[in-house]
């Protein structure tokens, strides 16, 4: 008789949790740009697809940032604050950029997981 080892089932992560794994998965495949001026480059040079705020960044950066590369590249908040991103990098951070399609698309889904993302229809009411 065969035998039924059923695996047990992993806890679902916390949105959160999630978006820290898909920046780290960002990481490690070198596509992520830590930094103000980093990002702001990448931007300005085409290469970032997505840009991501720390939820405790002060909002002087986030609005500079914003000014600056809004038009090029979607600027959004996320949940994760500075030290979290810290494990990311070497250094806290505030300012984050995912350098590649596919990537930016994951994180971006992971962030609509987290609720960060504001749709048109919730912006317009």
């Amino acid at each position: 008789m065969p035998k039924h080892n059923a695996a047990p089932q992993k806890p679902a992560l916390p949105p959160e949790d999630g978006l820290f794994q898909a920046l780290s998965l960002c990481r490690k495949a070198g596509k992520l740009v830590t930094g103000f001026d980093a990002v702001e480059e990448a931007a300005l040079k085409g290469r970032a697809w997505l840009v991501l705020a720390a939820a405790d960044a002060s909002p002087k950066t986030v609005q500079r940032l914003t000014h600056n590369v809004g038009d090029l590249v979607d600027v959004l908040p996320t949940p994760l604050r500075m030290e979290r991103l810290a494990a990311l990098s070497l250094r806290p951070v505030a300012v984050c950029a995912v350098t590649d399609r596919n990537l930016a698309r994951l994180c971006y889904d992971r962030l609509d997981a987290c609720a960060a993302t504001k749709h048109e229809e919730e912006m317009t009411e």
